[in-house]
Order: C-alpha cells, then structure tokens, then sequence
C-alpha cells in the first residue's frame, strides 16, 4: 500500500495479498480512500494508526540521490499502472550564494510531500506527486517569484508525466533540456548540452574535475573528446594553468618521445639546443593524451614512470625534474583488446582509467543536431560577412535520418559547405550531399545508448560527497534494445568483446546491459576446433 501525506491523508492498495483495510472493509486494487488522524488501519497482520505531530520547528529533509531516483521511479510505475500523473521540476541556481541558504530556502518552499534532492552542483530536482500539469506550472511560476524576491538567481523548468513523457530517462532529458537551452560555457566555444547522456556526462565532469584522478575519454571520432578534456581542465583548480594536447598517432616514436619527455642539447643529431617537453609545458596544468592507444609500448613505459613519480628526465638527460601535471587521456580504439593482443601496457591503462568516460556518437544524440547545426550556420556566415541562412525542414529532416559517421566534424564541414552553396537563401536539401546521405540512412530502429560512466576503482580519490551521477534508462524485458544484444551475442558466438563492436558500444558497457537486464539468455562461446 502507499500513504500519501498532504492537505489530506490518503491510502491505496497496489493489489497486495493480504489487502489493505480501512474502517472495516478491504480496499479493492488501486482504490484510494482517505483516513483521518488516529483510524486504526490493517495491512494483513500488521496495523497501523495515524498520528498527530506537534508542529513545532521541524526542519525538511533534504533527501539522497539515490532515494530520490528511486521514488521517481516508482512514480512513473504507478502512472503507467493506474494514470496518475506526478511533475519533475528542476533548478538551477545560478549565483554564489552558500548552500546552506540555498537548501534551507528550498526546502522551506516546497510541499511536505514533495521530495527535493540535490542533483549537482547549484542543481536541485523535486518530485511533485499527484500534481496535474496546470498545477505544475502555477508551482513552477511560485517557486521561481519567491526565489527571485529572497535573492536567488535561478533557472526553473518542469516535466509533466505522461505529458512530456513515461520513463525517469525521458523526463529527466525533458527537464534539464528546458533548462539549460541558453547555456553557454566561457572560453569562446559554445557547448550544446541537450541530451540526457551528455547532460549526466557534463556533470560528472564538474565533480571529478577538482580531483586529480586520472581521466579516459572513450569515443569515435569526431565526438568532441577534445572538448570534454578542456572541460575537465576550466572546471579544475588547474584552470588558471595551461592546457596542452598531444596526438600519439601523429609522430614517430623518436618524435614522440622528444616532444613528449624533451631533450637536452647534443641528444641526438640536429638537437643543437635544450627544448623543454609537452609534460613540462603543462606544469601546473593539463596534458591531453589523444589516440593513446597508437603510442608505443617504450614510450608508455615512460610515461607510467612520469605518472607514478612526477617527475621526469629529458631525452639525453641524467637529472630528473619535478612536474605537476593532470593527465587527461582519450581514444577510439578498444585498449582492452590491446592489452589483450600486447599493444598496451595494463598498468598504464589502469593509472589513466581512474573515470572513464564514453562519449556517444551524434547520431544518438538527435536532439543536439539541429542546434550544433545553427552555430556551426552562424560562424559559416559571420566568416562569409552576411547574415546566417535559415535552416529549412525538410533539410534538418534529411540530416536527422543520417548515421554521421564523422560526427560533430563531419556536421561541422557539411554546414559551412550547404552555407557556401546556398549563398543567402535558406539551407535546402539540394545543399546538402544527398547522395551520401542515402546511401548511409539509419535503420528505423531505436539506438543502443553507447554512454558509460564507470565508476573509479580508486574512487577513495574523489572528492568528499561526489556520487558519480547518471540515471539510466528503464530496462524493460522484452525491449529493442534487448534483443539486439541477444542478436550480436549470437553473431559473435557469444565473444562479448565482438558483440560490442557489432553494437557500436564498449565491452565494459555490454557488460553493464548485460547486468541490468536479468535473465538474459547468454550464448555460449564458441570453441575453435
């Protein structure tokens, strides 16, 4: 049964065997009936009476994560079972003011039955129960007036279920989008945060940002790896310092070596003078490590050395020399499978996967296309000198229904190539390349979610408090997304580490649905002859 406290006091019966009764008679399945302060309820053997509190100082509570996840789930059960809708509201608070003022003020707002949990950074979410829409949004426009008059700047949005959708993901991906439309980040480049996995992934950042565990960025090219380590750098206590990237694949090993460690003169021929390296440019800073998978096994060596000890020797050099450097590493290749075949060092895989983070490809995040799509639009025109051509319909339509196998790049030079050939009139389809498009559509059916958080085996590194956030999607038995799992174990005779790659997603993150969804039939592997 559930017992709901409010203006009025109410209970229902979700169908139990022992039933619920309530003045004498059993409660039918999914009634609700009132009960007033000290009736005497039967839930099977058990009874339970209602009391009143004295209504002295009482102080809200201000409810964990998890919990709350948990009672948002349970909502949308109960709306999908019996249709009772419920609101999320999220808020942002966009000033310095202490959290302690900040949660008390909050937590004096909100209903008794509400549940408020802090979601992030300056970010609450709260749970309105049995709340219609047009409710929701007189509460949104209350709660954002009072904020406002004790002094709070604050973004406040709301998702209504069913009406802006059925399962936590959706309503949590509805509500932080409304948020969060405006938002831009500092440092010249403008950040598109729409989806649900990217909105968890950005806060994940901002927590583990102040720590100095090691980074991995996971992710096809293309994704925007580059910009997720430069926000792991502005959100650190490193931001002041500089940031420095470093291509593996780019150089040889001799080069690699020489830009990465330096080298004194007389180290080798042509080295006619001393040249400090990437890691000591970057003391005090940031160092990017992108394609780390294609850098030498000698070299990976030293890097661990410089990892573990902080400090390093250049190329020709007998003194060691100290740097303070937060190492951020990024590929798109699967280390796993190098560790395997010899090709990558274990222990260094472990040193640099303290959070891996796997950023998903564009087109998972359809929702980021048609803004990515205007900015990069707006820079084509600024650097033509006119105005930005609209985008039309039919056009974003067609770009939806492509698979981007280049991702944001490919996006990027796509716009600035339909923003040259259109000249000022909108963005149609004939300017766009059709015949690649087609050639490359999406299968109907509903992507894998190829974003994974995994939480750090050294996680006694983290910061006092951090959970590492993300809510994911439901797992429904029986779902899509099941059974092209089941369909790619089949394929791969039952190698895991094939079905990722069929999927389009890591092995850990296979593992991970495998986990959640119980009682998958997992394929034997096949046995070579």
């Amino acid at each position: 049964a559930i017992l709901t406290v409010g203006e009025t006091t109410t209970i229902e019966d979700l169908g139990s065997a022992n039933g619920t009764v309530v003045r004498g008679r059993r409660l039918a399945a999914g009634h609700r009936t009132t009960i007033a302060i000290g009736e005497l309820v039967s839930l099977g053997t058990l009874s339970i009476m209602l009391q009143q509190q004295s209504r002295g100082a009482r102080t809200r509570r201000l409810w964990q994560r998890q919990y709350f996840e948990a009672r948002l789930d349970e909502a949308c059960a109960r709306e999908e079972r019996y249709r009772q809708g419920f609101a999320l509201v999220h808020i942002h608070i966009d000033d310095d003011s202490a959290v302690d003022f900040i949660e008390e003020t909050l937590a004096e707002l909100v209903r008794d039955s509400d549940i408020l949990t802090r979601w992030g950074p300056h970010e609450y979410n709260v749970l309105l129960p049995d709340t219609e829409p047009a409710k929701a949004d007189d509460a949104v426009r209350r709660l954002d007036g009072e904020l406002v008059k004790r002094g709070l700047k604050c973004r406040v949005s709301v998702a209504c279920c069913p009406r802006d959708g059925r399962s936590p993901y959706q309503l949590v991906a509805k509500v932080q989008a409304k948020g969060i439309k405006d938002k831009t980040v500092t440092g010249g480049s403008e950040i598109v945060v729409f989806d649900a996995q990217m909105q968890s992934l950005h806060r994940l950042v901002e927590q583990i940002a102040g720590s100095q565990i090691g980074v991995l960025l996971l992710g096809e090219t293309g994704v925007g790896k580059e910009v997720f380590a430069r926000a792991v750098h502005r959100a650190s206590r490193r931001t002041a310092g500089p940031f420095v990237e470093l291509n593996c694949a780019a150089l040889t090993e001799t080069l690699l070596e020489s830009e990465l460690f330096g080298h004194e003169k007389g180290a080798f021929t042509n080295a006619t003078s001393a040249k400090p390296g990437l890691i000591e440019s970057a003391d005090g800073g940031t160092l990017l490590l992108d394609e780390i998978g294609d850098m030498p096994l000698t070299t990976q060596v030293k890097l661990l050395r410089v990892i573990e000890d902080s400090q390093l020797r250049r190329v020709g050099s007998l003194k060691a020399r100290s740097v303070d450097v937060r190492f951020v590493a990024a590929t798109n290749c699967d280390l796993e499978t190098k560790i395997a075949r010899g090709e990558f060092r274990s222990d260094l895989f472990f040193r640099l996967n303290g959070v891996t983070i796997v950023i998903p490809p564009l087109r998972e995040r359809l929702a980021e296309i048609e803004p990515l799509a205007r900015i990069f639009i707006s820079r084509a025109g600024r650097s033509e000198g006119h105005p930005p051509p609209a985008l039309a319909p039919e056009a974003l339509e067609l770009m939806k229904s492509y698979s981007w196998p280049g991702n944001i790049r490919e996006l990027k030079h796509m716009m600035e190539r339909a923003t040259l050939l259109c000249g000022r009139g909108p963005i149609s389809p004939e300017h766009l390349p059709v015949d690649k498009i087609s050639a490359n559509l999406t299968a109907n059916r509903p992507p894998l979610v190829a974003s994974s958080i995994v939480t750090p085996a050294e996680s006694s590194q983290l910061p006092s408090g951090v959970q590492l956030p993300g809510l994911p999607p439901v797992r429904r038995k029986g779902s899509d997304e099941e059974k092209q799992i089941v369909e790619a174990l089949e394929r791969a005779g039952g190698n895991q580490t094939l079905a990722a790659r069929l999927l389009g997603i890591s092995r850990r993150t296979l593992v991970n649905r495998l986990n959640e969804y119980e009682g998958v039939q997992r394929p034997r592997k096949t046995k070579r002859p």
